[in-house]
C-alpha cells in the first residue's frame, strides 16, 4: 500500500518540476524576444545521415544533438542560456535516458522547440514564424514553443512536424508523465497534455529511432491538438 502511494507522490513531484522547468525556459525565450526587438530565437538545424547527423547549428537557441552530447557545453553555448544559467531546466526530471542509449552518461536535454518557431531564420521564408508579432493564428496562448520530446526521438533543436492535413508524427512527444507531455506556449504558460489515442501510446513504446509513424488519419485527437498549435497558413 505504501509503495504505490510513494510512487504516485514522486511522479506528481516530477510533473510539477517539469512544468516549472518549462515556465523558466519559456521566460528565457520571451526575454530574448524582448531584447531582440520582436525577433524569435533561431531554431535552425543541419541535416545528416542517421540520428547523430542532425545537429542544431551555432547561434541557435541550443546547439548539438541531445542523443550524442556527452556534456552540457552545447546547452551553455545556446543563445538562451545567459537568461537562466541552470542546466536542469532543459531536462524532464522523470527522464532516465542515456547518451547514445549506452547506459552510461545521463542525457542532458529532453526539450525541443516547435519547428514553426523560426527553424528557417530567413525573414523571406513564409513557412514559420520569425517574429513574435506574427503569432496571430493561432494566438500566443495556443501556439506551443517548447515540447518535451520522447527519449527515442530527440536529436537536434527542433521538433519537426509534418503539418496540417498530414496525420503522421515525424518527431515524437514524450509519454513520461502517465502518458503525458509538458509543453510551453508563446504567452508564457506551460501545460501537461495527456495523450488520448491508443496508437499514440503504442508508438511511445517503440524502440529508437522513432521517426514518421502514422497516427489515425482524420480522427487522431492527439495530432489534431498539435495541428491547432501551428500556423494556419503562410506566415507574413
Amino acid at each position: 500500500m505504501l509503495l504505490p502511494a510513494l510512487n504516485r507522490a514522486k511522479g506528481k513531484g516530477q510533473q510539477i518540476a517539469c512544468l516549472n522547468n518549462y515556465r523558466q525556459l519559456q521566460l528565457c525565450w520571451l526575454m530574448y524576444v524582448d531584447d531582440y526587438n520582436d525577433a524569435l530565437p533561431p531554431n535552425a538545424t543541419s541535416s545528416g545521415g542517421g540520428r547523430e547527423g542532425f545537429n542544431a547549428t551555432p547561434d541557435t537557441w541550443i546547439q548539438g544533438n541531445a542523443w550524442t552530447d556527452t556534456n552540457s557545453t552545447n546547452i551553455e553555448n545556446g543563445v538562451l542560456f545567459s537568461y537562466n544559467r541552470s542546466i536542469k531546466i532543459y531536462k524532464c526530471p522523470a527522464d532516465r535516458s542515456t547518451v547514445r542509449d549506452e547506459g552510461k552518461i545521463p542525457r542532458f536535454r529532453t526539450v525541443a522547440m516547435n519547428m514553426f518557431m523560426n527553424h528557417i531564420p530567413d525573414p523571406r521564408d513564409q513557412t514559420c514564424w520569425h517574429r513574435f508579432s506574427q503569432i496571430k493564428d493561432p494566438p500566443p496562448a495556443k501556439a506551443f514553443v517548447f515540447i518535451d520530446e520522447h527519449e527515442h526521438s530527440i536529436d537536434n533543436a527542433r521538433f519537426f512536424l509534418a503539418g496540417k492535413g498530414d496525420w503522421r508524427w515525424i518527431d515524437f512527444p514524450a509519454t513520461r508523465h502517465n502518458n503525458g507531455c509538458v509543453l510551453s506556449f508563446a504567452d508564457g504558460h506551460s501545460e501537461l497534455w495527456r495523450w488520448q489515442e491508443p496508437i499514440t501510446i503504442q508508438i511511445g513504446k517503440m524502440k529508437p529511432w522513432i521517426q514518421g509513424p502514422s497516427g489515425m488519419p482524420g480522427t487522431d485527437r492527439d495530432l489534431r491538438r498539435i495541428h491547432e498549435s501551428i500556423p494556419v497558413g503562410p506566415v507574413r
